[in-house]
């Protein structure tokens, strides 16, 4: 499966399935861990791409 990050709204991350268009909405916590409201399939992966997408956004912001 193909999955991609298509936006970020405050607390909200959502990732969209490229083969079936399904859209998976990922809720940051205050522990920045990534809770899933959503329909069941493919969510491992979802969620790897939302947490992967989270740890990009880190080393961006990180001080040197």
């Amino acid at each position: 499966m193909s999955f991609h990050v298509v936006r970020r709204e405050r607390a909200n991350i959502f990732v969209v399935n490229r083969h079936t268009y399904e859209t998976y909405r990922f809720t940051i916590g205050d522990d920045v861990a990534v809770a899933h409201i959503g329909p069941p399939s493919d969510l491992s992966e979802a969620r790897r791409v939302a947490i992967a997408f989270l740890a990009q956004g880190e080393k961006e912001n990180a001080p040197r």
